[in-house]
Parts: structure tokens; C-alpha cells; sequence
């Protein structure tokens, strides 16, 4: 990993909870979503905002170490981005988005 911007990657989970979340009644939360979305590609897991820290419970699809960034905070059923690093060195795969467990 270099620097940011890095080249975000979804899996087909992601890609189906952005999809869902493409409709009227759900307008506020995929606002938050891309904005965290905007965040971790251009500032990276470090910006202060998206809280990014590694999660113990689960591994990523390879057995990589998977990362859990905040969309929301202070909220019931605060909303999470899981992500990993890769496939390259400036690109993070989003492996899910959802509220957090």
C-alpha cells in the first residue's frame, strides 16, 4: 500500500446492499454510505471520521485481515463498511456494508 486515492473494488455482496439502497425510502443512509465510500478512496482509512480498525471476528475472502470503517455512529444500527486491502497496493475491496452486529 502507497498512498491515497485508491482504486476501491466490491464484492457482489457489496454491490447487491449499494443496489438495495437505491431507493427513496432508503436515500439518507446511501448518502452516508458513498460519503464514507468518497472518504476511504480519497483520504484513506485514516481519516478520523471513518473510525477505521481492524475486525477480529471475521476473515476476508483469501483469510486476509478484514477492516471495519463507520458510516454512521452514535446511532442504533449504525451502519459499517468491511473492507481488505488488495488486490493491489493502492486498492482496498469492500467486502460488505451493513449495520453493525
Amino acid at each position: 500500500m502507497t498512498a491515497p486515492p485508491f482504486t476501491l473494488f466490491y464484492t457482489d455482496e457489496a454491490l447487491h446492499v449499494l443496489g438495495d439502497l437505491d431507493t427513496p425510502a432508503h436515500a439518507a443512509k446511501l448518502k452516508k454510505t458513498k460519503k464514507a465510500l468518497r472518504l476511504l478512496r480519497d483520504v484513506g482509512p485514516k481519516h478520523p471520521g471513518l473510525n477505521s480498525h481492524k475486525y477480529h471476528s471475521i476473515t476476508g475472502p483469501s483469510g486476509e485481515g478484514v477492516w471495519e470503517s463507520y458510516i454512521e455512529n452514535r446511532t442504533p444500527g449504525a451502519w459499517r463498511l468491511w473492507w481488505v486491502y488488495g488486490p493491489g497496493p493502492d486498492a482496498l475491496t469492500i467486502v460488505t456494508i451493513g449495520p453493525h452486529p
